[in-house]
């Protein structure tokens, strides 16, 4: 047995799928979203939720699932209460914590915060962690269950997925700076290039708008198709440019694109 054929150990699984699940989502919303889905297949948990703060106040992206908007009000002015949340203010520490990392069962229960808000929702174990980008980006996710506490493992599974979820960030939001910055005119990789490369005109136009940055969903809508066509065009068209996810796929559409733009 060769070493590319051995069994991924079971412990490792999760770890792996984590990985595999987010670090090709390039358009920010779609990372948001997906991270959050694979996190609740990986760490079973009651509710999920993700704050990506910028600079700004109107640059906060806040999703929750299940949504509990009755208790949003309350939340929000009791947020700071959050143990987990004065730890990462504390010390800047992104890393994985959970609840009864920092703080008594009896000492939470006695949190305004918990009585208003998590005893509701019936909630009585969290772990959170953030993912930096600058000293003016971070993304927050905290993930909230009753019954049993996350393990250790999970807590350790989380953190060794981390620098993987940190750079599937920063990759996203560089995406999102480049689309931003550039006009369609002059940004969007020319359609005769790709074909050029031995892709069909509808493969070259699926993986363009995949290279600025856009999800299955947006693609499909764009041209008309469904996710599941877009799905076939993208495996194809992978296998065409020799790479193997989206990001790969990417910055290949871009290298032949600046080849073609550079020649006399």
């Amino acid at each position: 047995m060769t070493r590319t054929d051995r069994a991924v150990p079971e412990h490792e699984a999760p770890l792996l799928e984590l990985i595999g699940d987010v670090c090709g989502l390039l358009d920010i919303d779609e990372l948001r979203h997906g991270l959050l889905d694979s996190l609740h297949r990986v760490l079973p948990s009651d509710y999920a939720s993700l704050n990506d703060v910028g600079p700004t106040p109107d640059q906060i992206v806040t999703i929750m699932r299940p949504e509990a908007p009755e208790l949003v009000p309350r939340w929000e002015q009791l947020a700071h209460e959050n143990p987990i949340l004065q730890h990462n203010l504390r010390t800047h520490d992104g890393r994985a914590r959970r609840f009864s990392d920092l703080i008594s069962q009896e000492e939470l229960h006695e949190l305004p915060l918990y009585k208003e808000v998590y005893a509701p929702l019936g909630v009585e174990h969290q772990l959170a962690f953030t993912l930096p980008a600058s000293g003016e980006r971070v993304l927050a996710v905290a993930l909230s269950r009753g019954g049993e506490d996350y393990s250790d493992a999970q807590r350790d599974l989380v953190d060794r997925a981390r620098p993987f979820l940190i750079q599937a960030y920063l990759n996203a939001l560089a995406f999102e700076s480049l689309r931003a910055s550039r006009s369609e005119n002059d940004a969007t990789p020319a359609i005769e290039s790709l074909r050029a490369a031995g892709l069909t005109r509808r493969e070259a136009e699926v993986v363009r708008l995949v290279a600025l940055g856009r999800s299955n969903q947006h693609v499909a809508a764009e041209l008309g198709i469904s996710d599941r066509t877009v799905g076939k065009h993208l495996e194809h068209s992978f296998r065409k440019l020799g790479v193997g996810d989206r990001s790969s796929a990417a910055g290949r559409v871009w290298a032949l694109t600046g080849a073609r733009a550079e020649r006399p």
